[in-house]
C-alpha cells in the first residue's frame, strides 16, 4: 500500500535524489513543479523504497504522474491501480515518456489505454540556440532585441535575489490585470502557482533573472534544475506592450544558463494559439511527446 501525504519542502532532498536521476526530461520531474501547484492540485507525494509516485486532483478525477526510480516498476503500477480504486476513480497515469508507455505495454499487456494530448508536450530547446540566436531563422528575434535595445537604452538585467523579488511579485500583479480576462481560471490557477513558488524561491534552489527599464521591472523568468544538464523554466512574464520583452528576457536567462546546461525545457503551450506560435518559433531540439496512460 502506497502511504500518500501532502508535499511539502521536507520532501525535497528526497526526491531529488530520485528524479535527477530519471531518464524522463518532463516538467512533471521537477520538485518544484510538484511542489508549487500543491494548492491548485492538491498534490500528494508517496514513496516505496527507492521509488516515488506523486498524485493530483482535478476537478473530476484523480492523476498519478508515472513512478520513477531504482525498484520495481511494475509493483508500483500496482499499487497506484490499488490506490486509485481505493479513490473510488479509474486509474489515470499522465506524462508518460515514449519509453515508459512501451514499458506499461510490455508489463500490461493489452491493460492500459493511451492518449497523446499535443498541448502537454514540452517543448526542449538547446541553450546555445537560444542564447545565441544565429542564422536566419531567429532574424525576427534579434530584430525585436534591438528594437527593445534601440527603445530602452538604460535597460539592465538582474537576478532575481530576496531585494528585488518582491519588485517581480509587483510587476505579476500587474500583468495578472492586464491579461486575466483571456482565460480567468487558467491564469487564477497559474498565479495562485507562481506566489507559492516567489514564496519559496530560495528553498526550492529556483534561479531566475530580471529585466529592468529604469527603475521598472518588465519582464523576469525562472525555473529549476531539472536533472545534470538540463534547466526547466516554470515561469516567464513580460508585458507585451513593450516590444523585445519577451525575446530579450528569454536570451539573457539562456546566456546565463548556457554554460552549465546543454538543454532548457520550457514547457508545454497548453494549446494556447499564440504561446504555441511564440515556442515553435524559438525551433525545439525535442517535442517531447507525453502520454496518458488509463485502465479499469
Amino acid at each position: 500500500m502506497l502511504e500518500f501525504h501532502p508535499i511539502t519542502l521536507q520532501d525535497k532532498d528526497r526526491a531529488e535524489k530520485i528524479l535527477f536521476a530519471t531518464d524522463n526530461m518532463g516538467c512533471e520531474y521537477c520538485f518544484g513543479t510538484l511542489f508549487i501547484w500543491k494548492d491548485v492540485y492538491k498534490t500528494q507525494i508517496a514513496f516505496h523504497g527507492n521509488m516515488l509516485v506523486a498524485k493530483y486532483f482535478m476537478q473530476d478525477s484523480v492523476n498519478y504522474c508515472c513512478p520513477t526510480g531504482e525498484g520495481d516498476f511494475a509493483e508500483m503500477i500496482e499499487l497506484v491501480i490499488e490506490d486509485a480504486h481505493r479513490e473510488g476513480v479509474k486509474p489515470v497515469i499522465a506524462g508518460c515518456s515514449l519509453a515508459e508507455k512501451q514499458k506499461l505495454d510490455e508489463l500490461f499487456p493489452g491493460k492500459f489505454t493511451f492518449t497523446a494530448d499535443d498541448s502537454k508536450f514540452d517543448y526542449i530547446y538547446k541553450s546555445s540556440d537560444l542564447a545565441n540566436l544565429s542564422g536566419r531563422k531567429y532574424h525576427g528575434k534579434r530584430n525585436h532585441i534591438s528594437a527593445f535595445i534601440k527603445n530602452n537604452p538604460d535597460w539592465s538585467f538582474e537576478e532575481i535575489n530576496p531585494a528585488n523579488i518582491g519588485q517581480c511579485a509587483a510587476m505579476n500583479e500587474r500583468w495578472l490585470m492586464l491579461n486575466e480576462y483571456k482565460d480567468e481560471e487558467a491564469i487564477s490557477a497559474e498565479h495562485n502557482a507562481l506566489n507559492v513558488a516567489m514564496a519559496n524561491f530560495d528553498e526550492l534552489g529556483f534561479y531566475g533573472g530580471l529585466i529592468r527599464v529604469g527603475h521598472e521591472v518588465v519582464a523576469f523568468s525562472f525555473g529549476e534544475k531539472l536533472k545534470d544538464g538540463i534547466f526547466c523554466t516554470h515561469f516567464e512574464k513580460a508585458y507585451s506592450s513593450v516590444q523585445g520583452a519577451y525575446p530579450i528576457i528569454n536570451r539573457e536567462m539562456a546566456v546565463r544558463l548556457s554554460d552549465k546546461y546543454e538543454l532548457i525545457n520550457r514547457e508545454e503551450d497548453t494549446g494556447a494559439p499564440g504561446l504555441r506560435k511564440a515556442k515553435r518559433s524559438y525551433y525545439p531540439e525535442i517535442w517531447l511527446e507525453k502520454y496518458i496512460a488509463e485502465c479499469d
